[in-house]
């Protein structure tokens, strides 16, 4: 294979044009170090994205869940080693059979409406989510076979699966599977997708208003005595105020950063890391996210990538290697599967593959009959040119995608395909995402286990059903290895049956990964105690500011 260099320094003057604007405002000294956590202040953290919305129960954007996570507690929480800790529930036992969860509860929680959070508040909350009229597009999906839930006393609830279902306490762990004030549900459900104080839940923080295009302000709750046991400390949060603000553009991010507008910035352009981590004012902290990397999906559900031979063009046309170390500058890594390395279950297999050769792309082009060439050079088939429509929404783009898909489109011209990048607005694009009128869609998902393959390439997980096939497939083995993943206890059984599925999502080209997601963090040295959870997402609730 040629060297990726010369590409590389190619996409390297496409991103840095793009993004040469994006520069710090001279940073201010860093104040006097204290000796300890101080109570009070406010911290602003700025965010890259607007939450579609800010229901955990429907909405499946990772901001939603980062946001949220300061209002919501959930059963468990999830240990730096995959292991579970009490947080909600003091103990829980699991069934032999995988197929029932008990959990037993505290008994100080309170929402902060005053309502007792005890085991019908968990039974309404997940009949909520299960309930076809919420229309979850993720929690309905991390509750997996679910059965129903049981209330055996006021502190001691039963969750049933039809199946065995494994992965249920790292789900349970997620802000998606945290629990309103019954009373909220009850009084506002429909009004939960706006947040604000309809958002009543025990968390460590209460939120007290959100304005779409601004941001969401929170305030300490100060009743708060049921920390998860993996936090630093317990009793009430340390910081009084929390302000998260949408801040979509990079250079203004950043540069809010630098300036001190803002304490915390989340989406730092890779070309700025490295300026960041050197200003004595800033840190960065940065980590790969488990889950699912940046990944594009075939639509195999209607042509031209109903035929296999097509997605393979695709896939050896594109030589990734180069775009990513041009776009990202090294701050990113190429993705080789559709699990990213922190993932249990990830197949480090699959790095021993070898995609691009743009001489196979063209013998697929030419066996497909797409032999002719149009006034523009692109590849034609009884007169119709080979065309790719890629829709996308500048509300949902991050990391510089825009960037690769724009590198993408040169990569695939040189062969003759046409990929159409097509903006659209954020209802149209879920409106046509669900509706499969697409032909090649991206994302990235993070999750702390490897069930997100059953979100994303489960039969039964079309967009319509709450889940997220974006390839559209109906593939009976993959199937198979999905529910024996879920049911087995075995953790090297588990695993295996997972590397299965990556290996038969790369075989049948179901999907090209892309890059892994890193998720890049910039502070103000008055920052401290700021922490990630299992998905790399903040938290704040051991988070201080030194006074000003």
């Amino acid at each position: 294979m040629a060297t990726t260099e010369p590409r590389a320094r190619q996409w390297a003057v496409l991103a840095v044009s793009a993004l040469l604007a994006a520069g710090c405002a001279a940073a201010a000294p860093p104040a006097a170090p204290s000796a300890g956590p101080v109570s009070g202040g406010t911290l602003v953290y700025a965010v890259a994205r607007e939450p579609d919305c800010l229901d955990p129960h429907v909405s499946p954007a990772d901001i939603t869940g980062e946001i949220q996570r300061n209002a919501f507690d959930s059963l468990v929480a999830q240990r730096p080693d995959g292991g579970f800790a009490p947080w909600l529930a003091r103990s829980w036992e699991v069934a032999p059979d995988g197929r029932a969860y008990t959990f037993h509860l505290r008994e100080d929680v309170r929402f902060v409406d005053g309502e007792r959070f005890d085991a019908e508040a968990v039974r309404a909350n997940f009949e909520h989510i299960a309930a076809p009229e919420t229309k979850s597009q993720y929690a309905v999906s991390l509750l997996g076979p679910y059965a129903g839930t049981d209330v055996l006393d006021a502190g001691t609830v039963r969750v049933r699966f039809h199946q065995p279902y494994v992965p249920f306490l790292q789900a349970a762990s997620t802000s998606y599977l945290g629990f309103y004030s019954p009373r909220a549900l009850r009084e506002h459900g429909d009004e939960l997708c706006a947040g604000g104080p309809h958002a009543v839940g025990s968390g460590p923080f209460r939120e007290v208003s959100a304005v779409k295009g601004q941001g969401v302000e929170f305030v300490r709750n100060d009743a708060y005595r049921w920390a998860p046991a993996t936090a630093a400390h317990q009793g009430p949060a340390h910081l009084e105020r929390l302000s998260v603000r949408v801040l979509p553009e990079d250079a203004v991010r950043t540069g809010a950063l630098g300036s001190g507008q803002v304490d915390v910035a989340a989406a730092l352009p890779p070309t700025e890391i490295a300026f960041v981590a050197q200003d004595p004012a800033l840190a960065v902290l940065k980590h790969a996210a488990p889950g699912q990397p940046y990944t594009y999906f075939f639509n195999t559900a209607r042509q031209p990538f109903a035929d296999p031979r097509a997605r393979q063009a695709v896939r050896a046309a594109i030589d990734l290697d180069g775009i990513v170390a041009g776009v990202y500058f090294g701050q990113y890594d190429r993705a080789h599967s559709p699990l990213s390395p922190p993932t249990f279950g990830y197949d480090p297999g699959t790095e021993t593959r070898r995609n691009y050769d743009p001489a196979l792309a063209n013998r697929l082009l030419d066996e497909l009959g797409y032999t002719g060439r149009d006034a523009q050079g692109y590849r034609t088939r009884d007169g119709q040119r080979f065309t790719v429509v890629h829709p996308w929404s500048a509300n949902l783009v991050r990391d510089q995608q825009d960037l690769v898909s724009q590198a993408v489109h040169q990569e695939l011209r040189k062969v003759g395909i046409d990929l159409v990048l097509r903006p659209v607005d954020s209802g149209t694009y879920l409106t046509e995402r669900n509706a499969g009128r697409y032909d090649l869609i991206g994302f990235s998902w993070a999750r702390a286990d490897p069930d997100l393959l059953s979100t994303i390439y489960a039969s039964g997980s079309q967009f319509a059903d709450g889940g997220a096939n974006g390839s559209r497939i109906h593939d009976p083995e993959i199937d198979a290895l999905l529910a024996e993943g879920r049911g087995a206890v075995d953790p090297g059984r588990r695993a295996q049956a997972y590397h299965r599925v990556q290996q038969r999502i790369l075989d049948e080209t179901y999907a090209l990964p892309v890059h892994t997601s890193t998720q890049a963090y910039g502070y103000r040295a008055t920052v401290h105690g700021l922490a990630l959870d299992a998905n790399s997402w903040t938290t704040f609730y051991d988070t201080w500011v030194e006074p000003a």
